[in-house]
């Protein structure tokens, strides 16, 4: 067992888990099980220990619902409400198994409850499965995101941040930043902009676009220089 996080995120696997349970042995027989899987294994017998990691370097996290002074759903929840690791699966492994206990667990953001005795190759396999489907989850997400140095859109959520503090856009705003976005250092004309942005809505005018881009532009602090207007060419977000 180990709780170093240096000696133990080096290494080259199929993925790391960190289980998080104050049975000992049980931890040592999954880490034996995972490790034959080709998996690189950390363990902690306390939930506030979790949260000493970087989250974020895992594939996936399983947690008991242990008690005071952080239980499982707490750090659950603590890894879901987190930005940068929101995408790092749970599951939750308890003798608790009532439908409120479940229920409690999935609410908190757990992607999957096992509920305690269990063996090791059903873990295994919902470990491989959660993994699977997080991948495929995760990796739609990121099409659907956009960067420019610490700027972030993301299409899907219709969020868009800059050094992690979410802007305060209205729907047409955040639409302009996505067009100007995906295709930066390419310029388009308010009737370009009225037919992706406004659905060529004939009661927008010219001085309408101009207004909504610079109000964006205001919000978007020193990336307002970004978006300029190129006389002859239009609006566009130059790199």
């Amino acid at each position: 067992m180990s709780a170093n996080p240096s000696s133990d995120l080096n290494a080259s696997s199929a993925g790391r888990v960190l289980i998080a349970d104050t049975e000992s042995l049980m931890c040592e027989l999954l880490q034996v099980r995972l490790e034959n899987e080709g998996f690189r294994v950390v363990i902690v017998s306390k939930g506030a220990d979790v949260m000493k990691f970087d989250i974020s370097e895992f594939s996936i996290v399983l947690v008991d619902l242990m008690g005071e002074p952080v239980d499982g759903l707490q750090v659950t929840a603590a890894i879901k409400q987190n930005p940068e690791t929101v995408g790092v699966p749970v599951i939750i492994m308890s003798a608790k198994a009532s439908e409120d206990d479940i229920v409690d667990g999935l609410e908190a953001g757990a992607d999957d409850y096992i509920a305690k005795p269990f063996s090791t190759r059903e873990l295994i396999a919902r470990v491989k499965s959660v993994i699977r489907r997080r991948n495929m989850i995760n990796a739609r997400r990121l099409a659907n995101v956009v960067r420019f140095q610490d700027m972030t859109l993301d299409i899907g959520a219709g969020t868009a941040f800059i050094d992690g503090m979410e802007l305060s856009l209205t729907q047409n705003e955040f639409k302009l930043l996505a067009l100007f976005l995906r295709r930066r250092n390419h310029f388009f004309e308010r009737a370009q902009i009225r037919e992706i942005v406004w659905n060529n809505d004939s009661g927008i005018s010219d001085r309408a676009v101009d207004t909504s881009i610079s109000r964006l532009r205001k919000k978007l602090f020193d990336y307002g220089r970004n978006l300029v207007n190129r006389k002859g060419f239009g609006y566009g977000f130059v790199e």
